[in-house]
């Protein structure tokens, strides 16, 4: 038996529920999938992450003034130290 934060456990309710399958076998294909040394923890896959990155690029504006070409030049960067 695992304890964790009740806001946790929704998420992962939610997760299950959105795939279509109880806890238990959601989190036994998580563990199947990433297995027990992956590096991403998470419980995201490449799909909702892209997801996420797109939602969190769409609530950021470029707000770049326009340059000239040669205003990024190695010389107007660094001057005299070369």
């Amino acid at each position: 038996m695992l304890e964790i934060e009740p806001e946790l456990a929704s998420k992962i309710q939610a997760c299950a529920r959105q795939r279509g399958v109880s806890v238990d076998v959601y989190l036994r294909k998580l563990v199947d999938q990433k297995g027990p040394d992956s590096e991403s923890s998470d419980g995201l896959s490449s799909q909702e992450r892209v997801r996420l990155l797109r939602e969190w690029a769409a609530g950021h504006t470029v707000s770049a003034a326009a340059r000239p070409e040669n205003a990024i030049t190695r010389e107007n960067i660094y001057g005299e130290r070369g």
